[in-house]
């Protein structure tokens, strides 16, 4: 797919396609409502390899069941040798809880892609709880049982920041997302 190269959604399109082959033949992505017909930065399912599952707390385009990932039903325990979870993360009350739900689900040895934010300016899907770095997000990962965990970063904003009140402004760079793979235990 063409991308456009350096933005916000090129860069989460970029991290889903080179990491889509860690999903396997039965994929669960969370959050596949497409609510935009040109919102081609969310249309995953041409990845499929096999058997595509989306799901969303909201009926739409893209979604096969309507549920909380917080609560997945449990006759998919062992199901899926892939999860997506892009742009989902900070938009869950209890990602504990979605994190342990979606490791139930997943076969030994399946691969979760995930892409969250570092820094985004507050939007509401129902709403908006958190960011993440790439430390805070192992650690989930890492709470819930995932292993071979791999973090990235990608694009960055410019902050001007007058620490501590002095005359001069320092700059510093922070980056907008933070991408994860990491794998359920064989």
């Amino acid at each position: 797919m063409d991308l456009p190269e350096g933005t916000v959604r090129g860069n989460i399109r970029a991290f889903i396609e080179l990491h889509s082959g860690i999903l396997g033949d039965n994929v669960l992505e969370c959050g596949s409502r497409i609510d935009d017909p040109h919102a081609w930065w969310v249309n995953n399912r041409y990845l499929a390899k096999g058997a595509w599952t989306g799901v969303d707390f909201q009926d739409g385009p893209n979604v096969d069941h309507i549920c909380d990932i917080e609560k997945l039903p449990p006759e998919w325990t062992d199901e899926f040798t892939g999860v997506l979870c892009s742009e989902v993360m900070e938009h869950l009350r209890r990602p504990q809880r979605a994190l342990s739900q979606l490791y139930r689900v997943m076969q030994p040895g399946a691969g979760m892609i995930v892409t969250t934010l570092t820094d985004f300016p507050i939007h509401s899907y129902p709403d908006d709880y958190r960011r993440w770095t790439e430390s805070g997000l192992r650690v989930e990962l890492e709470d819930a049982g995932f292993q071979r965990i791999e973090t990235a970063q990608a694009g960055f904003i410019k902050f001007s920041l007058c620490d501590h009140g002095e005359e001069r402004r320092t700059i510093m760079d922070c980056p907008i997302h933070v991408f994860a793979t990491a794998f359920k235990p064989e």
